[in-house]
């Protein structure tokens, strides 16, 4: 991929389609869509929202799992300047609500039915006027920006448009021209997407990022990634979260290649489609390589995977290792980003051997841009080796929490860094080390504890799995740290046992004062543990709250 000046994605992708309309761009079940059906169905959608009214700068939400319609509207957005507000699949009614009303969200983009949960009532729930109204003229108390509810289902309901005609009446682009007008309005600074994460306050924020910041940020990524228009990518992220679409739908979309994207992660289905599909790129979190690894299927599996992310958790050289000689997979990558930096910051490098791979996320993959590690309190920059807070500054950074001054102006320091919330230590090569977040840290007898730290050395006891530590009250000590681990197969263990091992190898304030053993943890959609699942779980269980 190689950028042009005043390129956007939508030129970009425009581009790409032209040199490779019959290239494969989606396989989705029986589905095999190619460039030219692609482009076609994204324009379409892009005229029929602007013939309903949808202009540059409107918000519009997609709430839907990871199926072709998901990418129709997303392209479609970006090619008339509308940012796109992604709702993660999981969100009910009352965190809907609020990030429509918050990005100002004007229309939405939903699906009847996912795994268990049926969209429909929660839509009624949130606009109970809808059943009242024509398609496309909502008049809604709770949110009086949205106007109009796109079902994409077999269906009709009340109030809501369906897709399907919603599709046939954007047909006739070509004829109208109204599409390449609102193309060529759309500038490389103009907003692309606003995705909500949630911050210290609990309440999520909308980061405003632009076409300038994604288009430059996925010719690095393609650059490190050494994308061909044959590739093929396993998408295993929801559509909704920036991995999925960052290393799924713009990555394919940016270089001519396929995305076969899952619905739902299973390792039994994702073995199937590699093999089957040819997949030869991939992003996952550790715990989905183990599951993949660990499945009846495997050793009967070919893989063809040349290069691949493994991120979003900790993971040992061990595992690394297995994933390289096991899988096959010469280029094994980890990552390090956030939603406010664009979605990545550092990756290894090609060559780097299994220890760096497991023990850092590499190095900052933008030549432009800076990341340091600063003194929290003072803001100064520290020695190599030291941990400190992660800080950034360049083209990466984002422009602003929507609609959120304050807190925009307090997620940078004085001398203009933003401020990461994540620990680390940066190496005299620029290889970065995240230690732990400045929120999960907790104090135990006037002393701060890292549960990053903990959690690595209890990596290494040989019966260990994987291992989640927080911080629990404590009448004496302020909080003591607990652990959650998960023992491998046909190994057991004790808490004393685990207690004893920490003890006998770290300061006593770090080794934990209770250990559960569990067989799975609550996990994000991709693939991170939840943490304050755990704290709560464990304060109730052991009564801390009466402390």
């Amino acid at each position: 991929m190689k950028l042009e000046k005043g390129d956007t994605l939508a030129k970009v992708m425009e581009r790409v389609a032209t040199k490779y309309p019959k290239n494969l761009a989606i396989v989705s079940g029986k589905q095999r869509i190619d460039y030219a059906t692609l482009m076609d169905s994204v324009n379409s959608i892009a005229n029929a929202m602007l013939k309903m009214g949808v202009k540059k700068g409107d918000k519009v939400a997609i709430w839907m799992s990871n199926i072709p319609e998901w990418v129709y509207a997303h392209f479609a957005c970006i090619k008339i300047g509308a940012p796109v507000i992604p709702l993660n699949t999981r969100y009910r009614v009352h965190e809907v609500e609020y990030i429509c009303r918050q990005s100002d969200t004007t229309t939405i983009f939903v699906m009847d039915q996912f795994i268990k949960t049926d969209y429909v009532p929660m839509i009624y729930e949130l606009l109970p006027e809808l059943k009242e109204c024509k398609p496309g003229e909502l008049k809604s108390k709770k949110l009086p920006l949205l106007k109009r509810v796109i079902m994409r289902s077999d269906k009709s309901y009340p109030g809501m448009l369906e897709y399907n005609k919603v599709l046939e009446s954007g047909k006739d682009y070509a004829s109208s021209g109204a599409v390449k007008k609102a193309q060529e309005a759309v500038k490389a600074e103009d907003t692309y997407i606003i995705p909500f994460t949630s911050g210290t306050t609990g309440f999520p924020k909308g980061v405003v990022t632009t076409n300038y910041q994604y288009s430059h940020i996925m010719e690095a990524v393609s650059n490190r990634f050494q994308m061909e228009d044959k590739d093929r990518i396993l998408v295993v992220s929801p559509f909704s979260h920036n991995m999925g679409n960052m290393t799924g739908m713009l990555l394919g979309a940016c270089n001519g290649a396929a995305i076969v994207p899952m619905e739902q992660f299973d390792p039994g289905e994702a073995l199937r489609l590699i093999e089957e599909e040819g997949v030869t790129k991939f992003t996952g979190s550790p715990t989905m390589y183990i599951m993949m690894l660990d499945h009846p299927d495997f050793p009967k599996r070919k893989f063809g995977i040349k290069a691949s992310v493994i991120g979003g958790a900790d993971v040992s050289p061990d595992l690394v290792r297995t994933v390289i000689s096991k899988m096959g997979i010469k280029d094994l990558i980890n990552a390090y980003g956030l939603t406010e930096n664009t979605g990545v910051s550092t990756m290894t490098q090609p060559g780097d051997p299994p220890e760096v791979i497991a023990y850092t996320a590499g190095k900052l993959i933008f030549p432009d841009c800076e990341l340091k590690v600063l003194d929290p309190d003072t803001g100064k920059e520290l020695p190599r080796g030291t941990q400190g807070e992660l800080c950034s500054k360049g083209f990466y950074v984002m422009k602003e929490y929507y609609k959120l001054p304050e807190e925009t102006k307090n997620a940078f320091n004085k001398d203009g860094w933003f401020r990461t919330g994540d620990l680390g230590t940066m190496d005299e090569k620029g290889y970065i080390k995240i230690t732990g977040r400045l929120k999960d840290m907790f104090i135990t007898g006037g002393v701060n504890a890292y549960p990053a730290e903990i959690e690595n050395f209890l990596m290494t006891n040989p019966k260990i799995s994987m291992v989640s530590v927080v911080g629990v009250p404590d009448k004496r000590m302020q909080e003591v740290a607990m652990a959650f681990v998960k023992l491998k197969e046909g190994q057991t263990a004790t808490e004393e046992e685990i207690i004893k091992f920490a003890r006998e190898k770290m300061a006593n304030y770090k080794a934990p004062k209770y250990v559960k053993f569990v067989t799975e943890f609550p996990m994000t959609q991709t693939g991170k543990v939840q943490k304050f699942v755990l704290k709560e779980q464990a304060i109730k269980e052991k009564g801390l709250d009466k402390q």
